[in-house]
């Protein structure tokens, strides 16, 4: 996937809160800076246009999406809360992790990544009963259990454009595949 904004996180590990505000603010500031963008805290309503450089303290999925359309041409970073990881987003996107300075591996396998496609694609309704659904629960169920991680999916097809209530969705489909 091409990203069309530069990303950077800082992850829910032992970097205290305030810290990881700081070297997130920071790297927004310098990427505003640097490319002539209006930095932007999330958007709470509405959509500010694109362009901006973004910060989201402890967003859910619904926070990011906002931030990513208004970090479209421009540059997004998150400081993730415990509640809504953002590994799976930060693989996706080849976002920059803050506290080590180096781009965040992406350790999902082949068929993950293939699958991961694949479920995407099933996506045009939001994974909604029927085709959707039927098909997007036959590739979870499909998957190793190593590749089982809904994390790493849910946040990988966040960084795709899928909405907060159809990753919901896909969030029951794949207890249900893997019961």
């Amino acid at each position: 996937m091409s990203v069309a904004y530069r990303t950077a996180w800082v992850p829910n590990d032992l970097t205290p809160r305030n810290d990881a505000a700081d070297l997130a603010a920071a790297w927004v500031l310098d990427q505003a800076r640097t490319h002539a963008l209006q930095p932007f805290l999330r958007p709470a309503e509405g959509t500010p246009g694109r362009g901006h450089a973004v910060l989201a303290f402890q967003p859910d999925y619904n926070d990011v999406n906002k931030a990513i359309q208004a970090a479209r041409f421009g540059a997004f970073a998150a400081v993730e809360s415990g509640r809504t990881p953002l590994i799976g987003w930060a693989m996706e996107t080849r976002a920059l992790d803050l506290t080590t300075g180096e781009v965040t591996t992406d350790t999902r396998s082949a068929a993950l990544r293939e699958a991961i496609e694949r479920i995407h694609f099933f996506d045009n309704n939001g994974w909604t009963r029927g085709f959707g659904a039927d098909g997007a629960k036959r590739i979870l169920g499909d998957l190793r259990p190593s590749d089982r991680d809904k994390d790493v999916i849910l946040g990988s097809l966040c960084a795709l454009g899928s909405r907060p209530a159809a990753l919901r969705r896909l969030s029951g489909l794949a207890e249900r595949a893997w019961k």
